[in-house]
């Protein structure tokens, strides 16, 4: 399968230079990437510059589209798909602020070859963040039930891989444009798949400030898609987070109990003031204020891991295919 990869991205010049490495890295056998391409919005800081510096080095063709104001994310992916190259067979989405292990686009690839029912899947972001903070802590129990979640009824993000021809252009009011994403491709007839098994790593927010800014936009995002379209990510489902996350929770451990438990109550409040976001129509998400302390991917851990050609990262993940069927409510 032909592939190409689209980086929506707004001031990563601490980022894009590892993450174009990562994916043009990438060992594939049944893939074929094509082209990656970036679209920096509203960039005023190195980013265009380092993208061009990758785009003169040979392998894998990187290509910049330049917007002079930054619109949001479904507007850079919006553009890029208006200049989608015309033999793709498969859109990889891939934010811009991940590292990416070395197989990810083969396992997606490879999902799609042996599910044809399959429309889109995603891989499983794996946070960066350290231990013994709160948001630490928070960040890494809220992606493990990301996981948890995604592998009863997934819900994809971070990085997202779709047939092409599925979807032509996103909502440019949506402020989770993974999520309108399965939205489209479930009312195409499709399903979904999570491939834990590919593996992507990201940096969580580092402040309680930012943490909640961040589950705030992204609830109401969701919030909007289920009013104006009808469907709900599988994280909506409250008494499937609650019994899950109660399954998480040891209380024979009770310093990782008060973290988990204090994360329960601040995904809470988030979801409150998402909820009040909406219904008053105070807050737009579409373009988000960006939490800095998100955009520190590449800590000496992972540094470690991506060593040796990114050997053996795939190791945290399971194996398993875990697949929805159309039309169903999936995701967080």
């Amino acid at each position: 399968m032909r592939v190409s990869i689209a980086v929506p991205a707004y001031n990563e010049e601490r980022n894009i230079g590892e993450l174009l490495d990562t994916l043009r890295a990438q060992r594939v056998k049944r893939a074929k990437i094509v082209e990656v391409v970036v679209v920096a919005s509203g960039c005023t800081d190195r980013t265009a510059e380092i993208v061009r510096e990758r785009m003169s080095r040979p392998g894998i063709p990187v290509r910049l589209i330049e917007e002079p104001e930054r619109r949001g994310k479904v507007a850079a992916i919006n553009a890029y798909l208006r200049t989608l190259h015309p033999s793709v067979d498969a859109i990889c989405v891939c934010s811009a602020d991940l590292l990416v292990s070395r197989e990810v686009v083969e396992r997606l690839v490879q999902c799609f070859l042996i599910n044809p029912e399959v429309g889109m899947c995603g891989g499983r972001p794996v946070p960066t963040n350290g231990y013994g903070t709160f948001t630490g802590e928070a960040t890494r129990f809220l992606w493990q039930m990301h996981h948890r979640v995604a592998m009863e009824a997934p819900k994809l993000g971070e990085l997202v891989m779709l047939r092409a021809g599925i979807v032509r252009d996103l909502p440019t009011e949506s402020a989770v444009d993974e999520a309108s994403i399965e939205q489209l491709v479930c009312n195409a007839g499709y399903r979904l798949a999570y491939v834990p098994e590919a593996v992507v790593h990201n940096h969580g927010p580092e402040t309680v400030r930012d943490f909640i800014r961040q589950r705030r936009r992204i609830a109401a995002g969701h919030i909007w898609l289920r009013s104006v379209s009808g469907y709900s990510v599988s994280t909506m489902n409250v008494w499937r987070i609650a019994r899950l996350a109660l399954s998480e929770i040891d209380v024979k451990k009770p310093r990782e109990a008060l973290f988990r438990f204090g994360t329960i109550g601040v995904e809470a409040i988030s979801r409150v003031l998402g909820f009040f976001d909406y219904h008053t129509n105070s807050t737009k998400h579409a373009v988000w204020k960006v939490s800095e302390t998100t955009k520190r991917v590449m800590t000496d851990q992972v540094r470690d891991l991506y060593a040796d050609d990114l050997d053996d990262v795939t190791a945290l993940s399971s194996s398993d295919h875990v697949l929805a069927q159309p039309g169903r409510a999936t995701g967080t």
